[in-house]
C-alpha cells in the first residue's frame, strides 16, 4: 500500500511547523525568564516545563504514529526538539 499523493509533503510541512512552533514557544518562555531578577531560578522552571511537555508531546506523537496519523505524529514529535535541546544548552551555560 502506497501513500496518497501529497502525504509526504504534508508530513514534511507538519514536522517543520512543529520545529518552528516549538522554537517560538521556547523563545517566549526563556524571554520571560530572562526578564526577571531571578534568572537562574526561572531558567530551571522553563527547562523543567520544556522537558515535561517534550515527554508528553513525544508520547502523543508516538500514539498518533501507531494510529497511522503520520501528519499529526510528525508535528507532535518535532514540537519538543528545539525546546529540549536549547534548554539543555542554556542549563549548561547557566550552571557550568
Amino acid at each position: 500500500m502506497g501513500q496518497q499523493p501529497g502525504t509526504a509533503r504534508a508530513i514534511w510541512v507538519a514536522g517543520i511547523g512543529g520545529l518552528i512552533i516549538g522554537h517560538m514557544l521556547w523563545l517566549a518562555g526563556i524571554s520571560a525568564a530572562i526578564a526577571t531578577r531571578t534568572v537562574s531560578s526561572w531558567v530551571l522552571v522553563v527547562a523543567a516545563v520544556s522537558f515535561v511537555l517534550g515527554l508528553v508531546a513525544g508520547f502523543l506523537g508516538w500514539r498518533a504514529y501507531r494510529q497511522r496519523r503520520e501528519v499529526l505524529a510528525a508535528f507532535l514529535c518535532a514540537l519538543p526538539v528545539s525546546p529540549v535541546l536549547l534548554s539543555l544548552v542554556v542549563l549548561g551555560v547557566t550552571y557550568l
